[in-house]
C-alpha cells in the first residue's frame, strides 16, 4: 500500500509541478506525442506538454473510483476493461472509439462521469480530494517557498465508513 500511494503521489507531483498541464490535455498527449520531439518540448520554447505516462493512471484511478463509489463498489474500471474487450475486440473484431469507452464507462457506473471525462479532453485543474475520499484517502499540498514547487502527500483519513473502506480494500488488494 505505502508503495502505491507513492507511486501516486509521484505521478501527481510530476504533473502539478510541470507547466504543460495548463496548455495540453490528456487527450492530446495522447496524440500529439511526437509533435514537438519525444519529450514533448523543443529545446529552449515554452513547455507546453505532459506525459500521458504520468497524468493517465492519475484519470484511470478517479474513474475508477467513481465507478465504485457509484456502484457501491460492485462494479470498477475492470468490469469496463471487461466489458470493451469482450464487445469490441471478440464479438465486433475491432477496437473501440473514444466516445464508446466513456459510454462503457458511464454504462457501468450506472451515472453520468461527463465531469470525470472533462479531465480527459480539458486542462480543467483535477479535484484529487473528492475522488481520493471515495477512498478513504486525503491529499495535503505543501509549497517550498524557495523554489515555488508544490509537493502533494497522501494519507489515510481517521474516520472513514464502510463504503470508504470496501473501495480502498478492493482498490488496493488489501
Amino acid at each position: 500500500v505505502d508503495e502505491l500511494l507513492a507511486s501516486i503521489e509521484s505521478n501527481i507531483n510530476t504533473i502539478e509541478n510541470d507547466p504543460g498541464r495548463q496548455y495540453q490535455s490528456l487527450s492530446q498527449a495522447s496524440y500529439e506525442t511526437w509533435d514537438d520531439g519525444p519529450f514533448g518540448n523543443k529545446p529552449g520554447a515554452t513547455d507546453k506538454s505532459i506525459s500521458y505516462y504520468e497524468k493517465g493512471p492519475l484519470i484511470g484511478m478517479l474513474l475508477d473510483f467513481s465507478i465504485r463509489n457509484a456502484t457501491q463498489n460492485k462494479k470498477s474500471l475492470d468490469d469496463v476493461m471487461r466489458f470493451l474487450y469482450w464487445q469490441y475486440y471478440k464479438k465486433l473484431h475491432r477496437g473501440f472509439t473514444d466516445a464508446e469507452f466513456q459510454q462503457a464507462c458511464q454504462d457501468i457506473a450506472g451515472s453520468s462521469l461527463s465531469r470525470e471525462f472533462e479531465y480527459v479532453y480539458t486542462t480543467k485543474e483535477i479535484d484529487y480530494s473528492t475522488y481520493l475520499s471515495y477512498a478513504g484517502l486525503k491529499i495535503s499540498e505543501v509549497v517550498d517557498k524557495n523554489t515555488g514547487k508544490r509537493n502533494f502527500i497522501i494519507t489515510r483519513q481517521e474516520n472513514i465508513n464502510p463504503l470508504q473502506l470496501s473501495i480502498f480494500q478492493s482498490w488496493s488488494g488489501n
